[in-house]
């Protein structure tokens, strides 16, 4: 007997009944069937269930969608049941996260493998949940008991909530009993392991601002304090209630904010605020994370505010405010932009699982090495990673290649040969451009997934595979799927954990450092040496917007250096599409200082104006932000 309930919610009565027919017959409880969203909602008052089945086009004025969003507050797993399957109708179902999506007319077994599919991905994500809330509980006991500054605790606690609660930026705020801020200090993230920690006279150093400018910015309102999450217009609305998130968010490039305060056994308060350049990046869960901790942060925190009170060192042990195996662990993942660190995040969160990973993105962005880092950091690193390249697979071959035949299985199989799926047992198999996957095979790879068995061709029996499986595909899969080149089914069991390979030119300030490591890494293999990238060279590259991404900038760079000479990069050797689009460097000869000038321009332009910090001005050039002040003052620079 399946334990799950099941709600139906579909107003062709038909259809229903077929569904409820279905699920009987494969031992599925129905906990009623609803033709509308106000009836759906009066069943789902009465009584739990575990899933619902959802029609998108219902009677009345509210639709499939609508009621969607109430699931998921409820966090109540639902699939999708339409006719239509077009872009339009995906994309509105894409923003509700969805379990899965049947689609009319169906059979028996794409409605229970829909089902099964659900499964999976909830057990996924109430096991990610559960494992992710443990590991911060235990780590914030532990880091408690060593002897450690209140500095070096409260940026190991930040740094691990990172992969969980994504941020560039935390304020933290003491309150006595008073209701008097004691206590303030700022967080900010420089690179994936490194953070740096600050007072406030460190801030007003930063902002200009004196004290008593501060200190009237700085008033304490209940939206510096009380629960709540600020994304879209809610945030724009807090910048204007709350002056110090305004300035905060101004200052450091910020665009969404959640707060949680805990409130201690002394009667004191600690008010976490954590910020995001990342627009609506904050949701109910990472809350729901917070609430979990917040009985040991409660207990732990009266520790750590009573050594910063004190002002007590460490008696003998030292950590590092950054993890040293980072390196090895993303090997070959160079830069530390906002839209990178993300990756990197979330890489950290799913590698230790065997949950299914899609990696999506431009060609030339890094996905197989992301896949290679996901293999590296799981417990399966000692087994082989099989990469599988899709789209170069002969069609009348991939079977045979993936799943392996028998000795005479079909004209010229001569001998038994072992598949790629075989071959990663034990590890990961990497299947790169899934979206170039024959549709025929699609089935029997789903099945494979499913089943954890393959069968090869002219084979007897199936035999068992425990493998991981992590994809990547260049192309829109919602988009292949309107087409009907993609399969429904297929795309949901392995977009459990997407993960979205950023472009080249969503992590400019990534290149200069993309740039020096292949220059150094291809000067070195063809015997050259380049001591540094000039600055008019760099300017071209930062111009370009990089269609063919990574692998392009590195093609870009070793063909610069086998066309230099005396060490000296030649901008004029670049592509034409790799061109300086301002005018005034094409004509006439400047002075140094007036070249020194245009580049500190375009760099500040880059950065938006932002001096110093993680992905300031100061950061990529390379120099203090203290000698770049001097440069705009002495430079006449203007920043607007």
């Amino acid at each position: 007997m399946k334990t799950e309930k099941i709600l139906i919610v579909e107003d062709e009565f038909i259809v229903a009944h077929d569904l409820q027919m279905i699920l009987q017959r494969a031992g599925y409880t129905v906990a009623g069937i609803a033709d509308s969203v106000k009836s759906a909602q009066a069943i789902l008052e009465k009584q739990s269930v575990d899933l619902v089945l959802l029609d998108i086009y219902l009677k009345g004025r509210l639709t499939g969608i609508d009621l969607a969003q109430q699931l998921m507050k409820s966090q109540i797993p639902f699939i999708y049941i339409s006719a239509n399957s077009n872009e339009k109708v995906l994309e509105a179902a894409k923003s509700t996260a969805p379990y899965g999506f049947i689609v009319k007319p169906y059979r028996d077994r794409d409605v229970l493998m829909s089902i099964d599919i659900a499964r999976y991905r909830k057990e996924n994500n109430n096991n990610m949940k559960m494992s992710s809330e443990l590991f911060m509980r235990d780590f914030i006991v532990d880091i408690s008991l060593k002897s450690l500054t209140w500095q070096k605790k409260i940026l190991s606690i930040a740094r691990a909530f990172q992969p969980y609660i994504p941020f560039d930026f935390i304020a933290l705020s003491g309150i006595g009993k008073d209701k008097k801020r004691y206590s303030e200090i700022g967080i900010t993230r420089k690179n994936f392991d490194l953070y740096d920690l600050f007072t406030v006279n460190e801030f007003l150093t930063y902002t200009g601002l004196s004290r008593a400018e501060y200190n009237e910015i700085n008033q304490l309102v209940p939206q510096t304090t009380a629960d709540a999450i600020y994304i879209g217009d809610d945030f724009e609305a807090v910048k204007k209630a709350a002056a110090m998130k305004n300035l905060i968010a101004t200052t450091y490039h910020l665009h969404s904010n959640m707060v949680k305060t805990f409130h201690l056994e002394n009667g004191d308060q600690i008010s976490f605020s954590f910020y995001s350049r990342t627009e609506n990046i904050y949701h109910q869960a990472h809350m729901e994370m917070l609430n979990f901790l917040s009985g040991t942060l409660a207990k732990k925190l009266v520790h750590i505010i009573e050594l910063e009170k004190a002002g007590i060192e460490p008696v003998s042990h030292k950590e590092s405010d950054h993890n040293p195996l980072a390196k090895k662990d993303f090997e070959n993942i160079i830069g530390k932009s906002t839209a990178l660190l993300s990756v990197l995040d979330k890489i950290k969160i799913v590698a230790p699982t065997d949950t299914s990973v899609l990696i999506t993105g431009e060609s030339g962005t890094g996905k197989e090495e992301i896949a290679k880092s996901l293999h590296r950091l799981s417990h399966r690193n000692t087994k082989p990673m099989v990469a599988v390249n899709c789209a170069a697979l002969p069609g009348d071959l991939i079977e045979s290649i993936l799943f392996g035949h028998e000795k005479g299985a079909f004209t010229g199989a001569i001998d038994t040969r072992i598949g790629k799926f075989e071959e990663a047992n034990g590890g990961t198999i990497f299947l790169d451009e899934i979206g170039e996957m024959p549709f025929d095979l699609q089935a029997k790879l789903l099945r494979a997934l499913q089943e954890k068995e393959i069968e090869r061709i002219g084979g007897k029996a199936p035999i068992a595979v425990d493998l991981r499986i992590i994809a990547a595909t260049n192309l829109n899969l919602e988009k292949e799927i309107a087409k009907g080149r993609f399969r429904l089914d297929l795309f949901y069991r392995l977009n459990v954990f997407p993960i979205q390979a950023p472009p080249l030119r969503q992590r400019k300030t990534d290149i200069p450092v993309l740039a020096d490591f292949f220059a150094q890494k291809h000067a070195k293999a063809i015997g050259k040496s380049v001591p540094q990238i000039p600055l008019d060279f760099m300017d071209k590259l930062m111009l370009y917007d990089w269609p063919g991404n990574i692998r392009e900038l590195e093609h870009v760079m070793l063909r610069s250096i086998l066309l230099s000479s005396n060490g000296k990069l030649d901008p004029s050797v670049l592509e034409p599409g790799i061109k300086n689009d301002d005018a005034t460097l094409q004509s006439g000869i400047k002075s140094i200082s007036e070249n020194e000038r245009d580049h500190i321009i375009r760099v500040l332009e880059l950065c938006k104006g932002k001096v110093a910090g993680s992905g300031g001005a100061a950061e990529l050039l390379g120099i203090p932000a203290t000698t770049l002040n001097s440069k705009i003052k002495k430079l006449n620079i203007q920043r607007s």
